[in-house]
Order: C-alpha cells, then structure tokens, then sequence
C-alpha cells in the first residue's frame, strides 16, 4: 500500500511557496480572495490590481506542482 503524506500550510502562498523546491507538489488547491468583494477579511485588491497581485503566486504553483500534477482554482460566479 501507498503511504500518502498530507499536510496543510496556511500563509500567503506567495511567501510559503518560496521555501519550496521545484516540481514539489503532486495537487495544488487554492481558493484566492475576491478582490473588493472581501475587503475587511483580505485588505480589499481592487480589481484594477487583481491580476498584477495574483500573477506572482501562479507563478510560484507553476514551478512548484510536478509536471504530473493537478491545480484546482475554486472560484466564485
């Protein structure tokens, strides 16, 4: 039998993905904040400056997550 190891990490992805070497990851599961709509919870991104805050973390998952791997993005329509 497989042993699986799971482990859950809480921070800003940008900063906690960097101690990481590349192709780490086997799944990717992240759940970004929603620009203004949450703003007293996430410090409120506009949305004029979403995709200049979120480009650096994706890239942090790309070179991370194994070429085998799998990304989930959970949004919100």
């Amino acid at each position: 039998m497989c042993q699986i190891k799971t482990e859950l990490l809480h921070g800003d992805c940008f900063e906690v993905l960097q101690s990481f070497a590349d192709d780490s990851f086997d799944l990717i599961i992240t759940s970004p904040p929603y620009a203004d709509s949450r703003a007293k919870t996430y410090g409120g991104i506009h949305p004029d400056a979403y995709v200049d805050w979120f480009l650096p973390r994706a890239e942090q998952f790309m070179r991370v997550l194994k070429p085998s791997g799998t990304f989930i993005l959970r949004t919100y329509l």
